[in-house]
């Protein structure tokens, strides 16, 4: 039960760990997170937790192993994870993506661009 407890306290990461800027900020001094490790890791952590949810319904319902209210005990609480996971990872992305933006305000232009497009 105390895995349980620890695993729904870290579920979405992201909420907390990633940081996107300010609404007011100068692009040269922004602080933010641009690294989308902690996204990806809440992603593979939402897809793992609905995939075991899943699993664990088809080992149930082919009779391999019977785990008496498997759905209420272990699956609708691994799905919810999963989802809350999903959720941060997508929030957090998309805060990432707003701090890259911010940082490279000066650096408008096209894609192998030498100089700045005016």
């Amino acid at each position: 039960m105390r895995l349980v407890a620890a695993v729904a306290a870290l579920a979405g990461c992201s909420f907390v760990a990633v940081q996107g800027p300010p609404p007011e900020y100068d692009a040269k001094t922004v602080t933010c997170t641009d690294s989308d490790v902690v996204p990806s890791i809440d992603s593979a952590a939402g897809v793992l937790a609905i995939a075991a949810a899943a699993g664990g319904e088809i080992v149930t319902q082919a009779g391999v192993e019977h785990v008496d209210n498997y759905e209420l005990i272990y699956g609708i609480p691994l799905i919810i994870v999963g989802i809350v996971y999903l959720v941060a990872a997508s929030r957090g992305t998309d805060k990432v993506e707003a701090c890259r933006s911010a940082k490279q305000v000066d650096n408008v232009g096209c894609d192998g661009c030498a100089e700045r497009v005016p």
